[in-house]
């Protein structure tokens, strides 16, 4: 399995990588797997000349490449003008789209913001564009204010818990047992594994 994390913000000071960190953390399992966590400010130098996928550097291809082999890719965005950054619409403009439906391919979406006034910019903007791009998006979105965290670290348990519920929802459509992380946020998880 590949997971994949994909920060889509433009500055460093932005919380959206430290809650995509905490998510794809949620995700790693005992299985064997491939993991990669892309932080797209490193991007940016390449990302803002590329107008093309023929002309992308090899770093970027590298990346795009990550992007679309992903089985689980875990997005997430600071909130701009109440949808996801520009860059972040760019890179994914050269993402081809999946053309196989025998590889499951899923996303869990997450955004960060000063407060909870585009809490539902996830619904509206990117999901859809996963679903082009296709990707099966979990149901359950992370939305985190700023002051969820404490420095770097995710501190609010309510975030915490949908973080986890939506991990065991994306587990639970690639057909694989979910980490036991998971178990903490679904009961319902719980209960069908204690039925085995």
């Amino acid at each position: 399995m590949n997971l994949v994390g994909l920060s889509g913000a433009i500055a460093r000071s932005s919380k959206a990588k430290p809650l995509v960190d905490f998510v794809l953390k949620q995700a790693t399992t005992p299985l064997p797997h491939n993991k990669a966590s892309i932080d797209m400010v490193d991007l940016l130098p390449e990302l803002g000349v590329t107008f093309a996928r023929a002309a992308a550097a090899p770093r970027l291809e590298k990346t795009l490449r990550w992007i679309e082999n992903a089985n689980l890719l875990v997005i997430g965005t600071p909130i701009y003008n109440g949808s996801y950054t520009g860059f972040l619409k760019h890179l994914l403009d050269l993402v081809r789209p999946s053309e196989s439906a025998e590889v499951e391919k899923v996303a869990i979406i997450a955004a960060t913001d000063r407060g909870d006034c585009n809490s539902l910019a996830l619904e509206h903007s990117l999901r859809p564009l996963l679903s082009q791009l296709g990707y099966c998006t979990v149901p359950t979105s992370i939305y985190a204010r700023d002051d969820d965290f404490v420095g770097d670290y995710l501190a609010e348990e309510a975030v915490m818990l949908r973080a986890r519920r939506a991990v065991g929802e994306a587990f639970g459509i690639l057909g694989l047992e979910p980490p036991h992380s998971a178990f903490l946020a679904t009961p319902g998880l719980l209960r069908s594994a204690i039925a085995r």
